[in-house]
């Protein structure tokens, strides 16, 4: 095809287009949110909170090899 010739199908450019939304992620961001509401958006608070949820918990994501 010759550069002047114009295609048939039109260019697709995203920059104009729809955000896609995915339902599971703003179902996370809205737990998230709350999760930081609760803490006064406080990220001391939400450390504080996470530290003390980790220790109290039977599942630990990392250990120390024996």
């Amino acid at each position: 095809m010759a550069a002047t010739e114009q295609s048939s199908v039109p260019r697709k450019n995203s920059f104009n287009s729809t955000p896609w939304i995915d339902e599971v992620l703003r179902d996370l961001y809205a737990s998230r949110d709350a999760y930081a509401e609760e803490h006064g958006n406080d990220l001391e608070r939400i450390f504080a909170d996470l530290m003390r949820r980790e220790k109290a918990s039977e599942v630990h994501p990392f250990r120390e090899p024996e």
